[in-house]
């Protein structure tokens, strides 16, 4: 597997879960990072010749992220951007609560969208990779956790970005990775759970808020929307 790293220093990210970086300071090697359980996972699915590269933060607090970027095919017509790091650290699960501690999220992109470094100066083509980087330290700094179902969303609920639409994530199962490639079994016989991210308008979020998970999927199934991310599809909800 041919994996390039690309150096990036996250932006400030406001959000509903906000937090702010340090540019000024150098990453702590110490910061913990899942970069060897899935670097070895994708091992099994992709062989040496596969396009993958890696968007590595150069300042951690905490947990250390890094996003692989699993370019489009022929056979597999949408890139995957895949979380790395958000595992390196157990989320606080309540007692009560049959969920793993351990937890990765993806996205998948149509492959037109532009993933070149030097397209992130516009927010459309990276709003993506920004709403990743704060899901995945959100429930490390809060003492929170995410699983199926759960929201994200900016402050105010504005749009990812201007123009798209989507206010807001929801973490689901995949409906195109198998389970194979969504579960990551660790040595300790826990689970490293791989969340799909669909993006909803806010009508849909209200929806799914007062109706539940269920009932959105349901909709999402009837009008035929697609776990690969579409610019412009049918708010089912409006």
């Amino acid at each position: 597997m041919k994996i390039i790293n690309y150096k990036t220093i996250f932006l400030i990210l406001i959000s509903t879960f906000t937090y702010s970086q340090n540019t000024e300071k150098k990453m702590n090697k110490n910061v913990p990072n899942s970069v060897e359980i899935v670097d070895n996972h994708l091992d099994q699915f992709f062989d040496i010749d596969a396009d993958i590269k890696v968007f590595d933060e150069i300042e951690s607090e905490i947990i250390h992220r890094d996003i692989y970027l699993i370019k489009a095919t022929e056979d597999r017509p949408y890139h995957i951007l895949l979380s790395c790091g958000m595992s390196a650290l157990p989320m606080t699960i309540p007692e009560d609560i049959d969920s793993s501690e351990f937890v990765e999220i993806m996205i998948l992109l149509p492959k037109e969208w532009n993933l070149e470094y030097e397209s992130f100066s516009d927010e459309k083509n990276y709003w993506p990779l920004r709403a990743m980087k704060g899901i995945m330290i959100t429930p490390h700094e809060d003492n929170t956790w995410f699983g199926f179902g759960h929201t994200y969303a900016y402050e105010g609920n504005d749009e990812f970005a201007e123009g798209i639409g989507f206010n807001s994530l929801m973490l689901a199962h995949s409906m195109e990775l198998s389970d194979d490639f969504t579960q990551i079994e660790l040595a300790n016989d826990k689970v490293i759970d791989i969340y799909t991210l669909i993006p909803l308008y806010k009508e849909e979020l209200k929806f799914k808020k007062k109706n539940g998970t269920s009932a959105l999927l349901e909709l999402f199934d009837e009008f035929g929307i697609e776990e690969i991310v579409q610019i412009g599809r049918k708010n089912v909800c409006k």
